[in-house]
């Protein structure tokens, strides 16, 4: 039996969004995944748990697709929440 590896979707579609698209800082896209495992683990019941994994379950907690949210929206509202979106607001 032949297992198909899937490709780390989320874990793409952060960095585009952190990196090209906002133009966060390696120290700020940091903060941002800090902020997200936090919320994620906060439980202990992703313990371990793949980076993937915690940005699928952020994305689905968020209801990213019942909303049709991306990851520029869930790292925009972290950017908020955590008082740090001033420097990426493009005028």
């Amino acid at each position: 039996m032949t297992t198909i590896q899937q490709a780390p979707h989320h874990t793409v579609l952060f960095n585009v969004a952190a990196y090209t698209m906002i133009g966060l800082t390696p120290e700020d896209k940091h903060k941002v995944y800090d902020h997200i495992e936090c919320v994620i683990n906060g439980d202990g019941l992703y313990e371990g748990a793949s980076k993937e994994t915690i940005l699928q379950a952020y994305h689905d907690l968020q209801m990213g697709d019942v909303y049709g949210l991306n990851w520029v929206n869930h790292i925009s509202s972290i950017l908020e929440e955590l008082d740090m979106i001033k420097p990426y607001i493009k005028h």
